[in-house]
């Protein structure tokens, strides 16, 4: 063997992904994003760091992750009237997706770790999606936008109305 550590290293790394933000905004375990469900074979994992057996599903939050999604949602469903494709309006309402068509392409409903910088946009713009929202799966990394304290109800079970 070459490189000795080498394989050290790669445990040691992987172990580290591990110990990342394994807690929801509860306080609890962080609960898994399942999309076991979907029948979505272009997505059927979510997450930053889906390609970890482990973190699959897993809104968890690692330094890497820029875009921070750290917030599991229930992406709603539509169909698109011309061609009977189910998508999630999620994506055409945060203009990801131009047109229901090429949102049909993107991740179907069910459950989605999205940004969140796009939670808080589309919050703004449309205040029943946090209706979406399962504190279980979601990430306490969501509270450095300042979002989740004052919207949890104080024991923590479910979202507070405005």
């Amino acid at each position: 063997m070459a490189y000795p550590w080498l394989w050290l290293v790669a445990v040691l790394a992987a172990g580290s992904y591990a110990d990342q933000s394994q807690l929801n905004v509860r306080g609890t375990l962080l609960a898994k994003c399942d999309r076991s469900a979907v029948h979505d074979p272009r997505y059927p994992t979510t997450g930053y760091m889906r390609p970890v057996k482990d973190l699959q599903n897993k809104c968890t939050a690692v330094n890497e992750d820029m875009g921070s999604h750290y917030v599991c949602v229930n992406l709603p469903a539509a169909t698109v009237p011309t061609t009977g494709d189910t998508f999630s309006p999620f994506w055409t309402k945060t203009g990801q997706a131009s047109t229901p068509q090429n949102a049909a392409s993107w991740p179907k409903p069910g459950p989605w770790c999205i940004c969140m910088w796009a939670f808080a946009s589309m919050l703004d713009q449309h205040p029943e999606f946090v209706n979406d929202l399962d504190c279980e799966k979601v990430s306490p990394h969501l509270n450095s936008i300042g979002w989740v304290a004052p919207h949890l109800n104080p024991t923590g079970n479910e979202w507070l109305d405005d």
